[in-house]
């Protein structure tokens, strides 16, 4: 598997997530003097860095290597009262369909927020929905 290999599998996989803005040339860069591919993906608040490197016979001992598929989450913008942006390490693993799905289980993992309950039902979890979507759930206006 050659480095253009890596870039289209990856146009593949990104494709099927059906982002209208996604755009190649804007986002994967194929580096030929380390061998491997880069993209960027970017949200709201982050950047995903993800590299590959393809599959090949490791000449020392003739066995095959799986290559590498892995990502590293970045934040856009510092937090208040520091000048450096943080990030970390997500999935990584062989290059193939079951690391590409792991970094994307990171990715949303990564983007999804507390969920804040209102006021009311801390005071009163009796009045907290827990029904089916057909029951209406009271508002705090109704309570």
């Amino acid at each position: 598997m050659e480095l253009e290999d890596i870039k289209n599998q990856l146009v593949k996989w990104v494709g099927e997530l059906r982002y209208a803005g996604y755009k190649e040339e804007d986002c994967i860069y194929v580096d030929e003097e380390k061998g491997r591919v880069h993209m960027r993906l970017y949200t709201d608040g982050h950047s995903y860095g993800i590299s590959a490197r393809p599959l090949k016979i490791k000449k020392d001992s003739g066995h095959l290597d799986d290559g590498y598929l892995g990502c590293i989450a970045s934040s856009r913008k510092p937090r208040a009262g520091e000048e450096w942006t943080r990030g970390n390490d997500l999935a990584d693993g062989p290059f193939c369909y079951e690391t590409w799905l792991k970094i994307l289980g990171d990715i949303v993992g990564y983007e999804l927020v507390k969920i804040q309950r209102p006021l009311i039902y801390r005071h009163k979890p009796e009045l907290e929905f827990r029904g089916t979507v057909e029951e209406k759930a009271p508002t705090p206006f109704e309570l």
